[in-house]
């Protein structure tokens, strides 16, 4: 990428040379405007061209015309300054600027990472969606990925690391549990909506025996992995038993964030 300082510099060397008679020319002059192409090129914005060692080095003959291109560089600076500019090229140059400024500044690396919200858990006791999620809360966060109807979009191709991390508790003021196992899984999985698929990337979980002799029970779950995910890809969390859910941030969270591109 060229700096916006080159681009005006390479801007007034072509007004320059395009406002030359090219019947006029002598093979002096085209020398002098090779070496200051040259010159120009080699040169940051800060330095004019005509200051380095080989523009010192041209001959006599060159001086009125390094008199003149030079006007013209630090005439086209000021217009580009804001100075004298009328307004189609005004445009022109902040269009410009713009682009490179765009083109130069790294996008933001995709992440999130969201935490349960206790506020409309749902029931049942099998394979059950998790919706109820924060985004903007707490330690819960998001940048250059969507969040919507509970579920995590991908917005920009490329490998993700996703993780989950999900807490069942139970304490006797809750209630009596049952005597049978408790089948306590979590199931992470991906949803490709154009083609309507979906796949479960990761699982965990262990059936527990929580009976009604202990005064608390506990149980976590953590999955995490490696996933080559596409824009437009859904990640959503299925848990079983949901109403056992630990709803502190700390306990229960998933999340997501790209590692590197695609190859």
């Amino acid at each position: 990428l060229i700096s916006v300082g080159q681009s005006v510099k390479t801007v007034a060397l072509l007004i320059f040379l395009f406002q030359m008679d090219p019947n006029r020319i002598s093979k002096e002059d085209a020398h002098c405007v090779r070496t200051f192409l040259r010159a120009q090129g080699s040169t940051d914005f800060q330095e004019t061209p005509f200051e380095n060692q080989e523009a010192k080095l041209m001959p006599d003959s060159c001086g009125s015309m390094k008199q003149a291109l030079q006007r013209a560089v630090q005439k086209e600076v000021q217009r580009v300054m804001g100075r004298e500019l009328p307004r189609p090229e005004k445009v022109a140059m902040q269009a410009l600027g713009m682009d490179l400024y765009k083109r130069s500044k790294p996008e933001k690396q995709p992440f999130a990472h969201l935490i349960i919200d206790d506020k409309n858990i749902p029931s049942g006791t099998r394979k059950v969606n998790l919706t109820s999620w924060h985004h903007n809360k707490g330690q819960a966060n998001l940048s250059n990925m969507t969040f919507s109807d509970g579920k995590l979009i991908v917005n920009q191709d490329g490998f993700y690391y996703l993780y989950a991390n999900i807490c069942f508790r139970h304490h006797e003021t809750s209630g009596n549990l049952t005597k049978r196992g408790l089948q306590l899984m979590v199931y992470m999985t991906k949803t490709n909506l154009k083609i309507r698929r979906s796949d479960v990337l990761m699982k965990g979980g262990s059936t527990k025996y929580w009976s009604g002799n202990s005064e608390f029970h506990f149980y976590s779950v953590n999955v995490g992995g490696f996933f080559k995910l596409k824009s437009g890809e859904v990640i959503s969390i299925q848990v079983s038993n949901p109403l056992l859910l630990d709803s502190s941030q700390e306990a229960t969270y998933f999340g997501a964030f790209k590692v590197r591109d695609l190859d």
